[in-house]
Protein backbone atom coordinates (compact mmCIF):
# COMPACT_ATOMS: atom_id res chain seq x y z
CA UNK A 1 0.00 0.00 0.00
CA UNK A 2 2.64 2.23 0.52
CA UNK A 3 2.99 3.26 -3.51
CA UNK A 4 -0.23 4.97 -2.73
CA UNK A 5 1.15 7.78 -0.86
CA UNK A 6 3.06 8.78 -4.22
CA UNK A 7 1.75 11.53 -6.81
CA UNK A 8 -1.24 9.49 -8.50
CA UNK A 9 -0.20 10.10 -12.26
CA UNK A 10 3.37 8.25 -11.62
CA UNK A 11 1.93 6.18 -9.31
CA UNK A 12 -0.34 5.18 -12.26
CA UNK A 13 2.17 5.15 -14.99
CA UNK A 14 4.39 3.15 -13.18
CA UNK A 15 2.34 0.47 -11.23
CA UNK A 16 -0.31 0.28 -14.28
CA UNK A 17 0.66 -3.55 -15.02
CA UNK A 18 1.02 -4.37 -11.30
CA UNK A 19 -2.80 -2.59 -10.85
CA UNK A 20 -3.99 -4.77 -13.68
CA UNK A 21 -2.56 -7.85 -12.61
CA UNK A 22 -4.02 -7.44 -9.40
CA UNK A 23 -7.34 -6.97 -10.48
CA UNK A 24 -7.45 -10.25 -13.12
CA UNK A 25 -6.44 -11.75 -9.72
CA UNK A 26 -8.99 -10.44 -7.82
CA UNK A 27 -11.56 -13.63 -8.29
CA UNK A 28 -8.41 -16.10 -7.38
CA UNK A 29 -8.11 -13.93 -3.97
CA UNK A 30 -11.93 -13.71 -3.40
CA UNK A 31 -11.94 -17.37 -3.85
CA UNK A 32 -9.15 -17.87 -1.37
CA UNK A 33 -11.14 -15.25 0.82
CA UNK A 34 -14.15 -17.65 0.81
CA UNK A 35 -12.29 -20.59 1.46
CA UNK A 36 -11.10 -19.31 4.65
CA UNK A 37 -14.26 -17.94 5.91
CA UNK A 38 -15.94 -21.48 5.17
CA UNK A 39 -13.76 -22.89 7.75
CA UNK A 40 -15.97 -20.81 10.53
CA UNK A 41 -19.21 -21.53 11.12
CA UNK A 42 -21.99 -19.95 8.55
CA UNK A 43 -25.71 -19.54 9.12
CA UNK A 44 -27.13 -21.28 6.64
CA UNK A 45 -27.23 -20.81 2.57
CA UNK A 46 -30.98 -20.44 2.49
CA UNK A 47 -33.29 -17.91 3.88
CA UNK A 48 -35.23 -20.23 5.85
CA UNK A 49 -32.01 -21.61 7.93
CA UNK A 50 -30.95 -18.65 8.42
CA UNK A 51 -34.26 -17.56 10.11
CA UNK A 52 -35.01 -20.95 11.79
CA UNK A 53 -31.49 -20.67 13.42
CA UNK A 54 -32.47 -16.91 14.65
CA UNK A 55 -35.55 -18.46 16.12
CA UNK A 56 -33.27 -20.56 18.73
CA UNK A 57 -30.28 -18.81 18.93
CA UNK A 58 -31.24 -14.73 18.76
CA UNK A 59 -30.97 -13.05 21.70
CA UNK A 60 -33.98 -10.69 21.17
CA UNK A 61 -35.94 -14.05 20.46
CA UNK A 62 -34.92 -15.77 22.97
CA UNK A 63 -35.72 -12.81 26.20
CA UNK A 64 -39.08 -12.87 24.27
CA UNK A 65 -39.36 -17.29 24.91
CA UNK A 66 -38.38 -16.66 28.47
CA UNK A 67 -40.85 -14.02 29.26
CA UNK A 68 -43.58 -15.92 27.70
CA UNK A 69 -42.37 -18.81 29.88
CA UNK A 70 -42.67 -16.61 33.02
CA UNK A 71 -46.04 -15.11 32.21
CA UNK A 72 -47.51 -18.54 31.57
CA UNK A 73 -45.86 -19.68 35.30
CA UNK A 74 -47.25 -16.32 36.65
CA UNK A 75 -50.97 -17.99 36.09
CA UNK A 76 -49.95 -20.96 38.12
CA UNK A 77 -48.91 -18.83 40.82
CA UNK A 78 -52.21 -16.88 41.07
CA UNK A 79 -54.33 -19.87 40.73
CA UNK A 80 -52.67 -20.77 43.55
CA UNK A 81 -55.11 -18.54 45.68
CA UNK A 82 -58.21 -20.78 45.04
CA UNK A 83 -56.31 -23.66 46.92
CA UNK A 84 -56.32 -23.46 51.14
CA UNK A 85 -52.85 -22.40 52.59
CA UNK A 86 -51.18 -25.41 55.15
CA UNK A 87 -49.01 -23.89 58.03
CA UNK A 88 -47.34 -25.29 60.51
CA UNK A 89 -45.11 -23.86 62.99
CA UNK A 90 -43.30 -25.17 66.33
CA UNK A 91 -40.98 -23.48 69.15
CA UNK A 92 -39.31 -24.57 72.40
CA UNK A 93 -38.18 -22.34 75.00
CA UNK A 94 -38.36 -21.05 78.60
CA UNK A 95 -40.80 -18.93 80.07
CA UNK A 96 -41.13 -17.30 83.55
CA UNK A 97 -44.16 -16.23 85.38
CA UNK A 98 -44.34 -14.89 89.09
CA UNK A 99 -48.26 -14.48 89.17
CA UNK A 100 -48.44 -18.50 90.14
CA UNK A 101 -45.00 -19.25 91.96
CA UNK A 102 -43.90 -21.29 88.93
CA UNK A 103 -41.08 -18.78 88.53
CA UNK A 104 -38.83 -19.88 85.00
CA UNK A 105 -39.78 -23.37 83.54
CA UNK A 106 -39.61 -24.94 80.38
CA UNK A 107 -42.30 -24.41 77.33
CA UNK A 108 -42.65 -25.72 74.01
CA UNK A 109 -45.87 -25.89 71.64
CA UNK A 110 -46.74 -27.27 67.96
CA UNK A 111 -49.54 -26.13 66.06
CA UNK A 112 -50.77 -27.04 62.26
CA UNK A 113 -53.50 -24.61 60.36
CA UNK A 114 -55.13 -24.80 57.13
CA UNK A 115 -56.91 -21.96 55.76
CA UNK A 116 -59.28 -21.73 52.89
CA UNK A 117 -60.24 -18.59 50.88
CA UNK A 118 -64.22 -18.06 50.96
CA UNK A 119 -64.68 -14.63 49.51
CA UNK A 120 -62.00 -12.20 48.77
CA UNK A 121 -64.09 -9.45 46.44
CA UNK A 122 -62.75 -11.40 43.31
CA UNK A 123 -59.36 -10.24 43.80
CA UNK A 124 -58.04 -13.69 42.74
CA UNK A 125 -61.17 -14.34 40.30
CA UNK A 126 -59.28 -11.11 38.48
CA UNK A 127 -55.87 -11.79 39.55
CA UNK A 128 -56.15 -14.65 37.40
CA UNK A 129 -57.97 -12.96 34.69
CA UNK A 130 -55.67 -10.40 34.63
CA UNK A 131 -52.52 -12.79 34.21
CA UNK A 132 -54.93 -15.19 31.71
CA UNK A 133 -54.60 -12.29 29.67
CA UNK A 134 -50.80 -11.13 30.78
CA UNK A 135 -49.78 -14.61 29.50
CA UNK A 136 -51.75 -13.93 26.48
CA UNK A 137 -50.01 -10.80 25.52
CA UNK A 138 -46.65 -11.96 26.04
CA UNK A 139 -47.57 -15.11 23.41
CA UNK A 140 -48.38 -12.61 20.79
CA UNK A 141 -45.19 -10.41 22.14
CA UNK A 142 -43.22 -13.55 21.62
CA UNK A 143 -44.74 -14.04 17.90
CA UNK A 144 -44.57 -9.69 17.37
CA UNK A 145 -40.61 -10.61 18.35
CA UNK A 146 -39.96 -13.19 16.00
CA UNK A 147 -41.65 -11.83 13.22
CA UNK A 148 -39.58 -9.08 13.69
CA UNK A 149 -36.34 -10.53 13.56
CA UNK A 150 -37.26 -12.99 10.84
CA UNK A 151 -37.97 -9.82 8.67
CA UNK A 152 -34.63 -8.04 10.07
CA UNK A 153 -32.77 -11.80 9.07
CA UNK A 154 -34.45 -11.42 5.28
CA UNK A 155 -33.24 -7.95 5.09
CA UNK A 156 -29.75 -9.28 6.62
CA UNK A 157 -29.36 -11.98 4.21
CA UNK A 158 -31.07 -10.05 0.84
CA UNK A 159 -28.32 -7.31 1.82
CA UNK A 160 -25.47 -9.31 1.80
CA UNK A 161 -26.54 -11.00 -1.87
CA UNK A 162 -27.30 -7.65 -2.84
CA UNK A 163 -23.65 -6.09 -2.18
CA UNK A 164 -21.94 -9.00 -3.45
CA UNK A 165 -23.35 -8.32 -6.27
CA UNK A 166 -22.79 -4.74 -6.02
CA UNK A 167 -18.96 -5.48 -5.18
CA UNK A 168 -18.97 -7.67 -8.47
CA UNK A 169 -20.49 -5.08 -10.30
CA UNK A 170 -17.61 -2.06 -9.10
CA UNK A 171 -14.79 -4.50 -9.53
CA UNK A 172 -15.94 -5.17 -12.94
CA UNK A 173 -16.20 -1.06 -13.52
CA UNK A 174 -12.89 -0.45 -11.89
CA UNK A 175 -11.10 -3.78 -14.45
CA UNK A 176 -12.94 -1.59 -17.25
CA UNK A 177 -11.67 1.47 -16.28
CA UNK A 178 -8.16 0.09 -15.58
CA UNK A 179 -7.99 -1.37 -19.07
CA UNK A 180 -9.19 1.92 -20.69
CA UNK A 181 -6.06 3.38 -18.57
CA UNK A 182 -3.43 1.09 -19.61
CA UNK A 183 -4.71 2.22 -23.52
CA UNK A 184 -4.39 5.71 -22.98
CA UNK A 185 -0.84 5.02 -21.20
CA UNK A 186 0.62 3.78 -23.71
CA UNK A 187 -0.75 6.33 -26.04
CA UNK A 188 0.57 8.94 -24.42
CA UNK A 189 3.78 7.32 -23.56
CA UNK A 190 4.16 6.61 -27.35
CA UNK A 191 3.14 10.47 -28.40
CA UNK A 192 -0.25 9.98 -30.11
CA UNK A 193 -2.31 10.67 -26.81
CA UNK A 194 -2.92 13.88 -25.11
CA UNK A 195 -1.65 14.38 -21.68
CA UNK A 196 -4.94 15.80 -20.25
CA UNK A 197 -6.77 12.48 -21.00
CA UNK A 198 -4.58 10.40 -18.80
CA UNK A 199 -5.09 12.88 -16.19
CA UNK A 200 -8.98 12.81 -17.05
CA UNK A 201 -8.75 8.59 -17.28
CA UNK A 202 -6.38 9.08 -13.63
CA UNK A 203 -9.41 10.80 -12.00
CA UNK A 204 -11.83 8.40 -13.15
CA UNK A 205 -10.20 5.26 -12.11
CA UNK A 206 -9.61 6.55 -8.62
CA UNK A 207 -13.52 7.45 -8.37
CA UNK A 208 -14.22 3.59 -9.47
CA UNK A 209 -11.35 2.67 -6.64
CA UNK A 210 -13.52 4.60 -4.24
CA UNK A 211 -16.35 2.83 -5.76
CA UNK A 212 -15.18 -0.36 -5.60
CA UNK A 213 -13.82 -0.07 -1.57
CA UNK A 214 -17.57 1.74 -0.66
CA UNK A 215 -19.43 -1.22 -1.81
CA UNK A 216 -16.62 -3.97 0.02
CA UNK A 217 -17.70 -1.61 2.91
CA UNK A 218 -21.31 -1.82 2.92
CA UNK A 219 -20.70 -5.46 2.40
CA UNK A 220 -18.61 -5.86 5.55
CA UNK A 221 -21.48 -4.03 7.85
CA UNK A 222 -24.64 -6.15 6.28
CA UNK A 223 -22.51 -9.09 6.89
CA UNK A 224 -21.93 -8.07 10.54
CA UNK A 225 -25.13 -7.68 11.08
CA UNK A 226 -26.38 -10.85 9.49
CA UNK A 227 -24.04 -12.57 12.18
CA UNK A 228 -25.71 -10.14 14.90
CA UNK A 229 -28.86 -11.17 13.92
CA UNK A 230 -28.16 -15.26 12.92
CA UNK A 231 -25.06 -15.66 15.57
CA UNK A 232 -22.98 -16.70 12.48
CA UNK A 233 -21.08 -15.59 9.27
CA UNK A 234 -23.70 -15.51 5.92
CA UNK A 235 -22.55 -18.52 3.88
CA UNK A 236 -20.05 -18.23 1.18
CA UNK A 237 -22.97 -19.03 -1.33
CA UNK A 238 -26.40 -17.55 -0.78
CA UNK A 239 -29.68 -18.72 -2.43
CA UNK A 240 -32.56 -17.07 -3.50
CA UNK A 241 -35.22 -16.14 -1.38
CA UNK A 242 -38.06 -17.98 -1.87
CA UNK A 243 -40.97 -16.67 -4.45
CA UNK A 244 -43.10 -14.72 -1.94
CA UNK A 245 -46.01 -13.86 -4.93
CA UNK A 246 -47.76 -17.20 -4.15
CA UNK A 247 -50.84 -16.15 -2.53
CA UNK A 248 -49.99 -12.25 -2.46
CA UNK A 249 -52.42 -10.23 -2.11
CA UNK A 250 -54.30 -8.38 -4.71
CA UNK A 251 -55.49 -5.08 -3.18
CA UNK A 252 -54.05 -2.82 -0.35
CA UNK A 253 -57.29 -3.02 1.16
CA UNK A 254 -56.72 -6.49 1.22
CA UNK A 255 -53.57 -6.41 2.79
CA UNK A 256 -54.76 -4.11 5.71
CA UNK A 257 -57.23 -6.08 6.80
CA UNK A 258 -54.90 -9.37 6.63
CA UNK A 259 -52.74 -7.28 8.95
CA UNK A 260 -55.64 -6.25 11.75
CA UNK A 261 -56.42 -10.01 11.22
CA UNK A 262 -52.53 -11.64 11.30
CA UNK A 263 -50.20 -9.14 13.03
CA UNK A 264 -49.12 -10.06 16.64
CA UNK A 265 -47.68 -6.76 17.97
CA UNK A 266 -51.42 -5.46 17.02
CA UNK A 267 -53.27 -8.52 19.00
CA UNK A 268 -51.23 -8.28 21.90
CA UNK A 269 -52.41 -4.53 22.18
CA UNK A 270 -55.96 -6.03 21.72
CA UNK A 271 -54.93 -8.44 24.66
CA UNK A 272 -53.69 -5.99 26.66
CA UNK A 273 -56.98 -4.04 27.15
CA UNK A 274 -58.38 -7.19 28.67
CA UNK A 275 -55.50 -7.02 31.00
CA UNK A 276 -55.89 -3.56 32.29
CA UNK A 277 -59.88 -4.37 32.30
CA UNK A 278 -59.14 -7.18 35.15
CA UNK A 279 -56.57 -5.38 37.04
CA UNK A 280 -59.12 -2.19 37.43
CA UNK A 281 -61.54 -4.70 38.53
CA UNK A 282 -59.89 -6.07 41.02
CA UNK A 283 -58.90 -2.97 42.39
CA UNK A 284 -62.68 -3.21 44.01
CA UNK A 285 -61.98 -5.99 46.07
CA UNK A 286 -59.83 -3.44 48.41
CA UNK A 287 -64.04 -2.34 49.45
CA UNK A 288 -65.22 -5.79 49.83
CA UNK A 289 -64.90 -7.98 53.85
CA UNK A 290 -62.64 -11.25 53.44
CA UNK A 291 -63.76 -14.20 54.39
CA UNK A 292 -61.60 -16.92 55.59
CA UNK A 293 -62.18 -20.86 56.75
CA UNK A 294 -59.77 -21.71 59.15
CA UNK A 295 -58.95 -24.92 61.03
CA UNK A 296 -56.10 -25.61 63.23
CA UNK A 297 -54.92 -28.06 65.72
CA UNK A 298 -52.13 -28.05 68.32
CA UNK A 299 -50.48 -28.76 71.37
CA UNK A 300 -48.50 -27.08 74.25
CA UNK A 301 -46.62 -28.02 77.26
CA UNK A 302 -45.97 -25.45 80.34
CA UNK A 303 -44.00 -27.65 82.76
CA UNK A 304 -45.31 -26.72 86.60
CA UNK A 305 -49.19 -26.83 87.10
CA UNK A 306 -50.93 -26.34 84.07
CA UNK A 307 -48.98 -29.05 82.15
CA UNK A 308 -49.53 -30.34 78.65
CA UNK A 309 -52.85 -29.25 76.68
CA UNK A 310 -54.24 -29.67 72.96
CA UNK A 311 -56.54 -27.50 71.28
CA UNK A 312 -58.39 -27.65 67.79
CA UNK A 313 -60.16 -24.67 66.23
CA UNK A 314 -62.42 -24.37 63.38
CA UNK A 315 -63.90 -21.07 62.85
CA UNK A 316 -64.94 -18.70 59.48
CA UNK A 317 -63.14 -16.00 60.00
CA UNK A 318 -64.67 -12.24 58.49
CA UNK A 319 -62.39 -9.04 58.09
CA UNK A 320 -62.43 -5.64 56.50
CA UNK A 321 -60.45 -2.76 56.58
CA UNK A 322 -61.93 0.18 57.07
CA UNK A 323 -59.68 2.81 56.55
CA UNK A 324 -56.47 2.81 54.48
CA UNK A 325 -55.53 6.32 54.17
CA UNK A 326 -57.15 6.52 50.65
CA UNK A 327 -54.98 4.01 48.80
CA UNK A 328 -57.78 1.76 47.72
CA UNK A 329 -59.54 4.81 45.86
CA UNK A 330 -56.72 5.98 44.27
CA UNK A 331 -55.73 2.46 42.87
CA UNK A 332 -59.01 1.64 41.34
CA UNK A 333 -58.51 5.68 39.87
CA UNK A 334 -55.03 4.45 38.78
CA UNK A 335 -56.38 1.16 37.15
CA UNK A 336 -59.08 2.87 34.82
CA UNK A 337 -56.39 5.42 33.78
CA UNK A 338 -54.28 2.69 32.88
CA UNK A 339 -57.10 1.11 30.81
CA UNK A 340 -57.56 4.33 29.19
CA UNK A 341 -54.24 4.06 28.11
CA UNK A 342 -54.35 0.48 26.98
CA UNK A 343 -57.07 1.95 24.28
CA UNK A 344 -54.65 4.54 22.93
CA UNK A 345 -51.96 2.07 22.83
CA UNK A 346 -54.36 -0.21 20.69
CA UNK A 347 -55.21 2.76 18.49
CA UNK A 348 -51.86 3.54 17.99
CA UNK A 349 -50.48 0.20 16.92
CA UNK A 350 -53.53 -0.28 14.51
CA UNK A 351 -52.34 3.09 12.39
CA UNK A 352 -48.90 1.82 12.75
CA UNK A 353 -49.90 -1.73 11.44
CA UNK A 354 -52.07 0.27 8.99
CA UNK A 355 -49.31 2.43 7.88
CA UNK A 356 -46.64 -0.62 7.29
CA UNK A 357 -48.75 -2.58 5.58
CA UNK A 358 -49.96 0.17 3.03
CA UNK A 359 -46.42 1.30 2.74
CA UNK A 360 -45.11 -2.14 1.65
CA UNK A 361 -47.55 -2.94 -0.71
CA UNK A 362 -47.39 0.62 -2.07
CA UNK A 363 -43.97 -0.16 -2.81
CA UNK A 364 -44.13 -3.62 -4.04
CA UNK A 365 -46.67 -2.10 -6.69
CA UNK A 366 -44.01 0.92 -7.17
CA UNK A 367 -40.84 -1.04 -7.60
CA UNK A 368 -42.24 -3.67 -10.24
CA UNK A 369 -43.15 -1.15 -12.44
CA UNK A 370 -40.00 0.65 -11.38
CA UNK A 371 -38.12 -2.20 -12.21
CA UNK A 372 -39.00 -2.57 -16.23
CA UNK A 373 -37.92 1.06 -16.67
CA UNK A 374 -34.67 0.43 -15.27
CA UNK A 375 -34.01 -2.59 -17.16
CA UNK A 376 -34.80 -0.82 -20.29
CA UNK A 377 -31.79 2.12 -19.23
CA UNK A 378 -29.80 -0.51 -18.10
CA UNK A 379 -29.95 -2.82 -21.54
CA UNK A 380 -30.07 0.66 -23.34
CA UNK A 381 -26.69 2.08 -21.62
CA UNK A 382 -25.13 -1.29 -22.34
CA UNK A 383 -25.51 -0.92 -26.41
CA UNK A 384 -24.39 2.26 -25.94
CA UNK A 385 -21.75 1.37 -23.79
CA UNK A 386 -20.18 -1.07 -26.26
CA UNK A 387 -20.94 1.03 -29.24
CA UNK A 388 -19.14 3.61 -27.97
CA UNK A 389 -15.98 1.69 -26.98
CA UNK A 390 -15.93 0.53 -30.97
CA UNK A 391 -16.40 4.18 -31.88
CA UNK A 392 -13.74 5.19 -29.65
CA UNK A 393 -11.04 2.35 -30.81
CA UNK A 394 -11.58 4.36 -34.13
CA UNK A 395 -11.19 8.16 -33.41
CA UNK A 396 -14.70 8.81 -33.57
CA UNK A 397 -15.97 8.96 -30.01
CA UNK A 398 -13.68 10.99 -27.32
CA UNK A 399 -12.06 9.21 -24.14
CA UNK A 400 -14.99 11.41 -22.26
CA UNK A 401 -17.89 9.63 -23.91
CA UNK A 402 -16.59 6.35 -23.56
CA UNK A 403 -16.22 7.01 -20.00
CA UNK A 404 -19.57 9.03 -19.59
CA UNK A 405 -21.02 6.04 -21.01
CA UNK A 406 -19.34 3.37 -18.56
CA UNK A 407 -20.00 5.36 -15.77
CA UNK A 408 -23.19 5.45 -16.54
CA UNK A 409 -23.94 1.65 -17.58
CA UNK A 410 -22.96 1.13 -14.42
CA UNK A 411 -25.34 3.60 -12.18
CA UNK A 412 -27.72 1.66 -14.35
CA UNK A 413 -26.92 -1.41 -13.41
CA UNK A 414 -26.51 -0.75 -9.64
CA UNK A 415 -30.31 0.61 -9.78
CA UNK A 416 -31.62 -2.23 -11.34
CA UNK A 417 -29.73 -4.67 -8.90
CA UNK A 418 -30.99 -2.52 -5.57
CA UNK A 419 -34.78 -2.73 -7.40
CA UNK A 420 -34.70 -5.80 -7.53
CA UNK A 421 -33.65 -6.77 -4.10
CA UNK A 422 -35.76 -3.80 -2.71
CA UNK A 423 -38.25 -5.40 -4.25
CA UNK A 424 -38.09 -8.75 -2.08
CA UNK A 425 -37.92 -6.90 0.31
CA UNK A 426 -40.82 -5.03 0.15
CA UNK A 427 -42.54 -8.21 -0.40
CA UNK A 428 -41.31 -9.86 2.89
CA UNK A 429 -42.43 -6.47 4.48
CA UNK A 430 -46.00 -6.45 3.31
CA UNK A 431 -45.83 -10.40 4.84
CA UNK A 432 -44.14 -9.28 7.84
CA UNK A 433 -47.10 -7.01 8.25
CA UNK A 434 -49.69 -9.31 8.04
CA UNK A 435 -48.03 -11.71 10.31
CA UNK A 436 -47.81 -14.20 7.58
CA UNK A 437 -43.57 -14.37 7.16
CA UNK A 438 -42.82 -16.97 9.03
CA UNK A 439 -45.41 -19.61 7.89
CA UNK A 440 -44.64 -18.00 4.24
CA UNK A 441 -41.16 -19.16 4.76
CA UNK A 442 -42.64 -22.18 6.82
CA UNK A 443 -40.63 -21.68 9.88
CA UNK A 444 -41.10 -22.07 13.88
CA UNK A 445 -39.60 -22.19 16.84
CA UNK A 446 -40.42 -25.66 18.62
CA UNK A 447 -42.08 -26.02 22.16
CA UNK A 448 -45.05 -22.85 21.72
CA UNK A 449 -47.92 -23.26 22.57
CA UNK A 450 -50.91 -22.75 20.55
CA UNK A 451 -53.86 -20.28 21.64
CA UNK A 452 -55.88 -23.47 22.53
CA UNK A 453 -53.50 -24.57 24.70
CA UNK A 454 -53.43 -21.34 26.23
CA UNK A 455 -57.21 -20.94 26.67
CA UNK A 456 -57.91 -18.34 23.89
CA UNK A 457 -59.84 -18.43 20.14
CA UNK A 458 -57.64 -15.36 19.12
CA UNK A 459 -58.51 -11.85 19.58
CA UNK A 460 -62.07 -10.55 18.98
CA UNK A 461 -62.10 -7.87 16.33
CA UNK A 462 -64.85 -5.36 16.32
CA UNK A 463 -65.13 -1.76 15.39
CA UNK A 464 -63.96 -0.30 18.76
CA UNK A 465 -60.62 -2.41 17.93
CA UNK A 466 -59.93 -1.77 14.28
CA UNK A 467 -58.87 1.74 12.70
CA UNK A 468 -60.72 2.85 9.37
CA UNK A 469 -59.00 0.42 6.39
CA UNK A 470 -58.35 3.54 4.31
CA UNK A 471 -55.17 4.20 2.73
CA UNK A 472 -53.73 7.03 0.50
CA UNK A 473 -53.64 6.64 -3.33
CA UNK A 474 -51.38 5.37 -5.06
CA UNK A 475 -50.39 6.43 -8.29
CA UNK A 476 -49.35 4.25 -11.50
CA UNK A 477 -47.00 6.25 -14.35
CA UNK A 478 -49.82 6.05 -16.67
CA UNK A 479 -52.27 8.00 -14.39
CA UNK A 480 -49.43 10.47 -13.79
CA UNK A 481 -48.85 11.29 -17.38
CA UNK A 482 -51.95 11.21 -18.21
CA UNK A 483 -52.82 14.15 -20.80
CA UNK A 484 -48.69 15.04 -21.62
CA UNK A 485 -48.35 14.86 -25.00
CA UNK A 486 -45.02 13.08 -26.13
CA UNK A 487 -42.26 15.31 -27.97
CA UNK A 488 -42.44 13.63 -30.92
CA UNK A 489 -46.26 14.59 -31.46
CA UNK A 490 -46.17 18.29 -30.81
CA UNK A 491 -45.30 19.75 -34.12
CA UNK A 492 -48.20 17.44 -35.69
Amino acid sequence: MQPSFQPRRAFFRHASRGLFNAVTLAPALVLVTSQASAQAPSGGATLQDAVQRAMHHNPDVQASWHGLQAAMDEVDVAQGGYLPSLDVSAGVGREYREDDGRGSYNADFAEITLTQMLWDGLETANEVERLDRAQLVSYYQFMSTSNDVALKVAQAYQDVRRYRELVRLARDNYAKHLEVYRQIDQRTQSGAGRGVDLEQITGRLALAESNLMTEAANLHDVSARFQHLVGELPADELAAAPDFTQGFPDSIRQVVMKAYEGNPGFHAAIENIAAAKASAAKTKSGFHPQVDFRASAGTNNQSGATGRYDQGVVQVVASMNLYRGGSDLASYRQANDLLEQARDQRDNECRNVRETASVAFNDTRQITEQLQYLNQHRLSTGRVRGAYQQQFDIGERTLLDVLDSENEYFEASRAYTNAAYDLELARARTLAAMGQLLPALNVSRSGVPTLAELGSDGVTLDGDSLCPAQTPTHYSLEELTAGLTPVGTLGE
